[in-house]
């Protein structure tokens, strides 16, 4: 018999294997089309989700949360009460969100409406069409779910967008929804507003301007709209070499990797050339988890300096500097190098 019983039932021999199927079974939602789906309080706890390919669908989470992935959506509606870290959007088209979380980026997303409250302000990458409003709704647990994710929802940055693409800040990209075409959400009853709803801000008074990249923003890097994209990338790679990766989510198995001590700052100006980095935060890769002959596809979280990276699994792991030798641009399914041909097992990383 199996040595980790899955919730469903189901017997695993190893751990790692029980985590991803219990991670897949209890914490995602996936390749949907046209259905309501939800969890409510006490079904997520803190634990990281993810959410892809779904079409038509109505996704309500009320709970907290940790990092959020959100891929392939179409027409969909997507409603996340507070997520403690990161809410990754990549390649949605048409879609509504009502998402709270610490930090927002979205890349290759099309036509879509955001209500948002965000600790620090949302980035936005290759992406058009985009509407920015706060986040209005909320449900009778909202307040203590922030709570426990440590957000306040008294201070909201959802009107601090940086757009990586729009370096002369034309505004193209995106707009504010005007406030005649905002709708409130209440999926679970209840008319109680939870989170501030400021008017957008002077960009000079961003924490990424008044030296509170560290400090108001919880850590997070935050930008203002006079940001060029090299100062964006450069402050990026700096506040990484100084700053402690974020602690692993509750559950998280006791061989997952420490959080490094130190990595050595970017060279000054005057040293020799960087080497360029192989992927960036946001990138879809597989990687060797703690060196390991199997390929796990996961996302760059964050970009650290000397090619190495932080990454989240999708089976719930983070591993932290990781060498580039030992990531890969994603593939459709995780692969074992022991089975490569000849040339290509020579081809791979050590």
């Amino acid at each position: 018999m199996g040595k980790y019983t899955a919730s469903d039932g189901k017997e695993f021999e190893t751990k790692r294997e029980w985590r991803k199927y219990e991670f897949e079974l209890s914490f995602t939602f996936k390749n949907k089309k046209n259905e309501q789906l939800s969890k409510e309080a006490g079904k997520i706890e803190g634990q990281p989700f993810d959410i892809a390919e779904c079409e038509g669908c109505e996704i309500v989470i009320t709970d907290h949360c940790d990092q959020v992935q959100i891929d392939q959506l179409k027409t969909c509606r997507v409603f996340l009460g507070a997520s403690s870290e990161s809410v990754f959007v990549r390649d949605c088209s048409d879609c509504t969100f009502y998402l709270a979380c610490k930090q927002l980026r979205t890349r290759d997303c099309h036509n879509c409406t955001f209500y948002l409250y965000a600790k620090t302000e949302p980035i936005i990458e290759l992406s058009d069409g985009i509407c920015f409003a706060p986040f209005l709704g909320g449900y009778p647990e909202q307040a203590q779910h922030m709570k426990s994710a440590n957000l306040d929802p008294s201070y909201n940055l959802w009107w601090g967008v940086f757009d990586f693409n729009d370096e002369f800040k034309t505004l193209n990209h995106w707009k504010y929804l005007d406030e005649s075409e905002r709708k409130p959400w209440f999926p679970r009853g209840g008319t109680d507003q939870i989170c501030a709803c400021p008017p957008p801000g002077d960009a000079a008074a961003l924490p990424s301007q008044t030296g509170g990249n560290f400090g108001s923003s919880g850590g997070m890097m935050s930008f203002g709209f006079n940001t060029s994209l090299e100062q964006a990338e450069q402050a990026h790679l700096e506040m990484e070499a100084t700053t402690a990766p974020p602690p692993l989510p509750p559950g998280a198995p006791a061989t997952a990797v420490a959080p490094p001590v130190a990595v050595p700052a970017p060279a000054p100006a005057a040293a020799a050339p960087k080497k360029q980095q192989s992927f960036k935060a946001l990138d879809r890769v597989d990687a060797r988890f703690q060196g390991d002959v199997t390929w796990y596809p996961g996302t760059i979280a964050t970009a650290l300096p000397g090619d190495k990276y932080d990454i989240a699994y999708d089976d719930g792991d983070r591993e932290y500097a990781v060498p580039a030798a030992l990531i890969r641009k994603a593939t459709v399914a995780p692969v074992d190098i022991t089975s490569l041909a000849v040339g290509e097992a020579a081809a791979a990383p050590a």
